[in-house]
């Protein structure tokens, strides 16, 4: 009966999870692109989501298994490898790794390259082959545009740092932290949070290492604040095993065991390891000397040991001896631990180190001082190498450190530049581009005031042609009375010659007849006639004149307005009928009367004010 049982459950069972995936893949959204499945499928799987096995697989049939090597492809390997990596699977991990570098080597986008070289050196990382580590992760980040993916920067830059963390190059370690930390402040990722928080973690733990205790507690009590507004309790358990070994040290013991005892707490309620607790723990125990702890201790851990099945352990043939020696007094089992131990474990440990001076100590406990002096050598030169290599690292370390240091300065200085050039191109692109403005506005202020000049010198000329055309005509007509008032002038001097002459037959008083025919011509209406007509070409003239000089008289009018019309003085004393001196001596007190003082400039003057005076009008003077 229980064998049909399983057979049904056997047959059954794959078509119940097929039917359960069917229905998550019609769960997802409409025109959920493979870039959006593959982020909601990573996105599940860091959090435990059993669902993501399901979409992976149709990720894998819908996109994968048609284009073996495309981009889509490479984010099943990349995200495959990854998945290998967090269950310890590393053949699995460096089989999807090889076909996702295939895949880059079909890509431009070096990020892709970048992205896989990590997930390489992660395989390293764990494996604990940290040269190969950070050779890849190296190169990873050297392909890596940090600044246009900071959460990969953060990861493995991170990773790095724990690398030389791991070989105890601290220096170099720091520098790659607190680099992570400035690329990761700009990741926006789900968990770039939690990254950022182990990343000062590590910060931490380099400070414990070189015993800088005041600032490892400050990280680690930081990082407990943390872990609970982040809901983080592994960090929180590491945070509480980390500052409780700083505690140790610096002789609490009561801060000590209470983060210690907090830590197991977490280790036992949330199932993380406890190895290392029980570590620190039978180390403590050992120290304080109680012998009770340090066996249950180590019956855990041997459970740990075996269930683990490792082959050598050193720290066990350690602790397992020193309980042998100094409490049961079994010297010949803790010669066969330790000896077990040296011949297991690397030589050039500290480990390594403990176990000969132990062994030193079983051969003195068992009177075998030949092999105890021996042994005592060993680990003298042990000592000596161990202490010259620890030199040689740190050396190592300054140097490398200041390699990275330099290179980091190289990378800003490189990237500072980069933006510089940007701007200075971004300046160079709007100053162009106001230049151009500027010209475009300049010529069509230029075309605008062209036509506005062209406009202007049409209508001057088309008032030019005007005028030129009122004055031609004016002249005309002064012309015709100029000749009216010559012909005028002549046919009354003619007439008065010829009555003077009549006169001078006929009456005897000829000088008193011939200042009463004078008086009677200068009086002839011809001068008031020609008055009307001027001031009817040229109005405004006469009335202006009389304005500004009331006191002028008539007879001082009619020169005003000979002189302004141009006529010289021959031809003012014709019509005037006086005599050359008697237009002189006019002119003379016509001066005065305007303010003249040289007579030479009278002419000039009255030509002025006809000139003022007629423009106000809207005339041209002739």
């Amino acid at each position: 009966m229980r064998r049909v049982v399983v057979v049904f459950w056997m047959s059954f069972l794959p078509l119940l999870l097929a039917a359960d995936c069917q229905e998550i893949i019609y769960g997802l959204p409409d025109g959920f692109s493979a870039e959006e499945l593959i982020s909601h499928i990573v996105q599940i799987d860091a959090q435990g989501n059993s669902e993501a096995e399901c979409l992976l697989r149709f990720y894998e049939k819908t996109y994968v298994s048609p284009a073996p090597f495309s981009l889509h492809a490479q984010y099943y390997y990349n995200h495959r490898a990854n998945q290998a990596v967090r269950r310890s699977v590393f053949d699995t991990a460096f089989h999807y790794v090889k076909l996702a570098l295939r895949c880059d080597s079909l890509l431009s986008d070096t990020f892709y390259l970048s992205s896989d070289l990590g997930v390489l050196g992660n395989i390293h990382l764990a494996k604990g082959d940290f040269e190969k580590a950070i050779e890849f992760l190296e190169q990873s980040i050297n392909l890596l545009d940090a600044q246009k993916h900071p959460a990969v920067a953060l990861s493995n830059l991170s990773n790095l740092g724990v690398a030389y963390l791991k070989t105890q190059y601290f220096e170099t370690a720091m520098q790659y932290f607190k680099q992570a930390l400035e690329h990761g402040e700009y990741a926006t990722t789900p968990y770039a949070a939690r990254s950022r928080s182990v990343v000062r973690l590590n910060i931490g733990i380099i400070h414990k290492k070189q015993e800088n205790y005041r600032q490892a507690v400050q990280v680690f009590q930081a990082l407990l604040d943390t872990a609970q507004l982040q809901d983080y309790p592994y960090l929180s358990y590491l945070s509480h095993f980390n500052v409780a070994q700083v505690y140790r040290e610096l002789k609490d013991k009561e801060a000590f065991q209470n983060h210690l005892d907090t830590a197991w707490v977490l280790a036992q309620g949330h199932q993380f390891g406890q190895h290392y607790l029980l570590a620190e723990s039978i180390d403590y125990a050992y120290e304080q000397q109680d012998w009770k702890k340090l066996r249950r201790y180590l019956e855990d851990y041997r459970a740990y040991y075996e269930e683990e099945g490792l082959e050598c352990d050193p720290d066990w043939a350690i602790w397992n001896s020193r309980l042998r020696l100094f409490e049961e007094q079994q010297p010949k089992a803790a010669l066969a631990l330790l000896t077990e131990g040296i011949n297991c474990g690397e030589f050039y440990t500290t480990a390594t180190l403990e176990m000969y001076e132990l062994r030193s100590e079983a051969y003195q406990q068992l009177g075998k001082y030949k092999q105890a002096l021996d042994d005592m050598l060993i680990s003298k030169k042990l000592a000596d190498s161990l202490v010259r290599r620890s030199n040689r690292r740190i050396l190592s370390d300054m140097t490398t450190s200041y390699r990275v240091g330099q290179y980091q300065k190289m990378l800003q200085q490189q990237e500072k530049e980069k933006v510089w050039l940007l701007k200075r191109a971004s300046y160079n692109k709007r100053i162009a581009f106001g230049l151009g403005i500027i010209m475009v506005l300049f010529f069509f202020l230029f075309y605008f005031y062209r036509q506005k000049m062209q406009y202007k010198k049409e209508a001057l000329e088309a008032r030019q042609q005007q005028l030129e055309a009122l004055s031609k005509m004016r002249h005309e007509e002064l012309a015709r009375h100029k000749h009216r008032l010559l012909k005028q002038s002549v046919q009354s001097n003619q007439l008065r010659a010829r009555i003077l002459d009549i006169c001078g037959r006929y009456r005897r008083n000829t000088s008193m007849l011939v200042r009463k025919v004078e008086m009677a011509f200068r009086e002839e209406p011809v001068w008031e006639d020609f008055l009307l007509d001027f001031n009817q070409n040229y109005p405004g003239f006469i009335d202006n004149m009389l304005r500004k000089y009331p006191d002028i008289s008539k007879r001082q009018l009619q020169y005003i307005v000979l002189i302004a019309l141009g006529f010289n003085n021959q031809e003012i004393s014709e019509m005037l009928f006086v005599t050359l001196s008697g237009v002189e001596k006019a002119k003379i007190r016509l001066a005065q009367q305007l303010s003249i003082e040289d007579k030479k400039k009278l002419s000039r003057k009255i030509r002025s004010l006809f000139f003022q005076f007629t423009q106000r009008t809207g005339e041209e003077p002739l």
